[in-house]
């Protein structure tokens, strides 16, 4: 096995150990490596006490009544941002209509069709029409 702090200086595959979170047959290649790598075999060393220690913490017990807590903070942020989930479609409601309301049409003139520019289509239009009952 090649040093993986050689290649990932994060070292996920350390921290991956240290959390026993590695298949059976990565962990034992990791280990192999272990033996003959002493740079890998302190952080694997570092990384083990920090999981150790945390497996040793205590947990902080949760309140029987936390679920309704948090159900009811839910509730009340959602009433709160009601008019925040209105606001943004009115918004964009309203800043199109005001690009819509204020563009001036003077500042780029459409140009305006020539009547043999329209006949030609009509025409253009007529044969096609022509072509498609055809079949």
């Amino acid at each position: 096995m090649k040093c993986p702090l050689e290649f990932d200086p994060s070292a996920e595959l350390i921290v991956a150990y240290g959390a026993r979170t590695l298949d059976p047959d990565a962990a034992a290649a990791f280990e192999r490596h272990l033996d003959s790598c002493a740079t890998c075999c302190k952080v694997a060393a570092a990384q083990k006490a920090v999981w150790d220690a945390l497996d040793e913490w205590p947990g902080i017990p949760v309140s029987t009544d936390f679920d309704r807590r948090l159900f009811r903070k839910i509730q009340a942020a959602r009433q709160r941002t009601w008019w925040w989930r209105a606001l943004v479609p009115l918004t964009a409601c309203l800043a199109l209509a005001s690009m819509l309301l204020l563009r001036n049409p003077q500042a780029s003139p459409q140009p305006i069709p020539q009547i043999e520019q329209v006949q030609h289509a009509l025409d253009d239009m007529d044969l096609l029409s022509q072509l498609g009952t055809a079949n």
